[in-house]
């Protein structure tokens, strides 16, 4: 929720984007690497960077050496943020590198709420110039070789039906990707060889994969049900296929007609008790095109239109519709959304320099759940 915010808030602004793209190097660090570092030169530096956090995610401004200049949670209007990036550039000024201790300035909200800062530890971390031979970056996800990458690009529509000029709110526009295993991609050909020319039902995981991606808004108010708190109900999810052409040499393709109806949110006593409220309802009538060759999808193609219902607030944070975004960056602004939508979604097997053989990826993820289980 709060990168999403961030994204929409303060850096989609021309001037903090002239500002940033003049003086800075932006870098987007995921919160798993920041929170749950690998025991690597890159971990630890990002164990250094992790180190004078407020919370797990936040606004953060470090020196050449990878020390934290400033971090700040929000600001207090829209012109506070360009004060913190001069501000960040004059402790820059002061502090380029290691050479002098410096504390990070850490703010709730630049630069009314101030918090202890947090003192040098004296110890300066490696910034390796390449990955380690045979070592994959932390921050690329590994994705087993033969996978289908799935993109999705979401849009709301206006009262005419055409997509709005708006593509800055998360409720507007929003892009996600997810992976179609190995394992579905043969359950999928399987079925195909069993219908023949007949139609045939996809596979219940498979079409619940499909709509769990496609809503609009923060990752916290997917309809299906998410981690970030509330029940999700599939009222209606049904996919139905039959093969259109193949010669037997080539890919086969099969066109894919579906409906699907979800909702879901919070009861009125909010979201772990934090007091977010948000209710959620996607109807959507899917069609498109899958191609098969043996047993893998090469292409995959899909369009859904429909309607959706976004509401989310807090009912502790009654100002969320009165304050400038930036000063709620963690909440996130209200949103009452009725509107049409429109999905696609493009898939294509994952490019060869980017998949993960077995044991790498068996590596990997055993390194992750090492690193959070000692520091859960």
């Amino acid at each position: 929720m709060f990168a999403g915010a961030v994204r929409e808030a303060v850096f989609s602004a021309p001037e903090v984007i002239r500002r940033v793209n003049a003086d800075f190097v932006p870098v987007a660090l995921k919160a798993d690497l920041v929170n749950n570092p690998p025991d690597d030169e890159e971990g630890r530096l990002c164990r250094e960077i992790g180190r004078s956090k407020l919370a797990p995610q936040g606004i953060c401004v470090v020196n050449s050496a990878g020390k934290v200049l400033a971090w700040t949670m929000a600001f207090d209007d829209d012109k506070s943020v360009l004060a913190f990036l001069e501000h960040s550039a004059k402790r820059f000024a002061q502090f380029p590198d290691a050479k002098k201790p410096v504390a990070a300035e850490r703010y709730g909200r630049f630069p009314s709420a101030m918090v202890a800062d947090v003192e040098d530890t004296g110890e300066v971390p490696v910034i390796a110039e390449h990955h380690q031979e045979r070592k994959n970056c932390p921050g690329k996800q590994p994705i087993p070789r033969g996978t289908v990458v799935a993109r999705v690009f979401g849009r709301a529509l206006d009262k005419d039906g055409n997509l709005l000029a708006d593509t800055v709110r998360q409720e507007h526009y929003v892009e996600d990707r997810f992976h179609v295993t190995v394992a579905m991609q043969e359950a999928l050909a399987k079925a195909l060889a069993d219908a023949g020319s007949e139609r045939f039902r996809l596979a219940d995981d498979l079409a619940r994969l499909f709509v769990s991606h496609a809503f609009l808004g923060q990752l916290d108010v997917n309809p299906l049900g998410f981690r970030g708190g509330g029940q999700g109900n599939l009222k209606q999810c049904e996919f139905w296929a039959r093969k259109v052409d193949g010669d037997g040499y080539g890919p086969v393709r099969i066109r894919v007609e579906g409906k699907s109806e979800a909702a879901g949110g919070t009861g009125d006593a909010g979201r772990g008790g934090d007091g977010a409220i948000w209710r959620h309802e996607v109807k959507l009538a899917w069609e498109g095109i899958i191609e098969i060759k043996k047993d893998r999808v090469p292409h995959l193609l899909l369009v859904a239109s429909g309607s959706e219902k976004l509401q989310w607030g807090n009912k502790n944070l009654p100002q969320l519709k009165s304050q400038a975004d930036v000063t709620v960056l963690v909440g996130g602004h209200a949103i009452d959304l009725r509107c049409g939508v429109r999905y696609g979604i493009i898939g294509e097997p994952v490019a060869a320099d980017q998949a993960s053989d077995a044991q790498t990826l068996a590596e990997r993820t055993q390194e992750i759940e090492a690193t959070r289980f000692g520091l859960r």
